[in-house]
C-alpha cells in the first residue's frame, strides 16, 4: 500500500494505490513465509500443546523453535501437515 507491504488481514485505512506482488518478487516471499510460520506456530500449538520459543521467516523459508515436556516430534508424525493444510485452505 503506497510502497509499503501490507498483508491481506490488515485492512486498508485510506486511499492509497496498490501493487499485488509475485511469489518471484522478494518481498512477497518474505510475507509468505512469515504467514507461513504464524500457520506452523498455530498448529503446534494446538496439535501438540507446545510453547514457541522462536520462529522467523529466513532467506529461503521459515522456522518454528518451539518446547514441549510431554513428547518429542518425529518425522513420521504427520499431525501438523494436515493442520497445516486445513489451515491454509481457511485463508
Amino acid at each position: 500500500m503506497d510502497g509499503v507491504v501490507w498483508d491481506l488481514d490488515r485492512p486498508l485505512e485510506k486511499s492509497c494505490s496498490l501493487q499485488l506482488l509475485k511469489f518471484e518478487d522478494e518481498e512477497a516471499q518474505q510475507v509468505f513465509w512469515h504467514s507461513s510460520a504464524h500457520i506452523l506456530g498455530e498448529a503446534v500449538e494446538r496439535v501438540y500443546g507446545s510453547c514457541l520459543c522462536y520462529g522467523p521467516p529466513i532467506e529461503s523459508g521459515f522456522f518454528y523453535d518451539f518446547y514441549t515436556d510431554q513428547f518429542r516430534v518425529a518425522e513420521g508424525d504427520f499431525k501438523v501437515r494436515v493442520l497445516l493444510r486445513q489451515s491454509w485452505t481457511r485463508c
